[in-house]
């Protein structure tokens, strides 16, 4: 099963939150089975990743978001072209 990975604070804050929802959400209505990890911005993965600012949204080993929620149509975006569909 892919991952998606979701850097942010811990406990995780009000903007990581909202972008977990939106990414569970996107995952959803495209059908994906995928695990969604919520991981330590201060973490070696987040070192890994060069991850800066939260939240911070990995796909397929790739910072696909940083620093921003991003709204639904992108996250769906993101994941068509990440997973192929």
């Amino acid at each position: 099963m892919s991952k998606i990975f979701i850097f942010g604070g811990e406990p995780p804050c009000a903007r990581c939150k909202a972008t977990e929802k939106i990414m569970r959400e996107a995952a959803k209505e495209l059908k994906l089975e995928v695990e969604i990890v919520h991981v330590s911005a201060l973490s070696p993965e987040a070192d890994k990743y060069d991850i800066l600012s939260t939240p911070a949204v990995v796909v397929n080993d790739k910072v696909v978001f940083s620093g921003r929620v991003p709204d639904l149509k992108s996250a769906k975006e993101i994941l068509k072209k990440e997973f192929g569909i």
